[in-house]
């Protein structure tokens, strides 16, 4: 081959080499086009983070004592079940028993349907809130160590 022809080669081969590095940070764009977070985005972000903190902290006790009444009926009911196995029937006192048994195992249920149902609900909805904003607003973004350590400096968050 001729010198010219090495050399339109070498041409052909340097533009498809310049085309893809193009298509390239074409495609890789939408990554560079995500911005780094700002000093304020920052601080909103650890305050959103502490929040996560609390809301989790106040949806486990909320669970907690959903789970204490469950298993205060789980209890009521098997001294019911055995009760009844083995009391006589003719025994006043102990039907007497049984019902009061029975009528506290009813009220704790109410207090399940009542409060501890909906209090775990609402706290479980407020953490999914929080953490879908976080996650919207705060994941997945770039934080330069500068900018973070401004960031803390100083910070106040709101209260809850």
């Amino acid at each position: 081959m001729s010198g010219a022809g090495q050399t339109g080669i070498a041409v052909k081969t340097a533009s498809w080499i310049a085309l893809a590095i193009i298509g390239l940070m074409i495609v890789d764009r939408p990554a560079l086009a995500q911005s780094a977070l700002t000093v304020p985005e920052i601080r909103s972000c650890i305050c959103q983070e502490q929040r996560i903190a609390s809301l989790r902290s106040v949806t486990a006790d909320k669970d907690a004592a959903y789970r204490s009444r469950n298993d205060q009926v789980k209890d009521l009911t098997t001294q019911i079940n055995q009760m009844t196995a083995t009391m006589n029937p003719t025994d006043t006192l102990a039907q007497d028993q049984l019902s009061e048994l029975i009528d506290l195992r009813a009220r704790v249920q109410q207090q399940i349907r009542q409060n501890a149902l909906p209090a775990l609900q609402q706290a479980t909805n407020a953490l999914n809130a929080q953490v879908q904003s976080y996650n919207g607003n705060c994941a997945n973004r770039t934080i330069y160590d500068t900018d973070d350590v401004e960031a803390h400096k100083n910070l106040v968050c709101p209260a809850p």
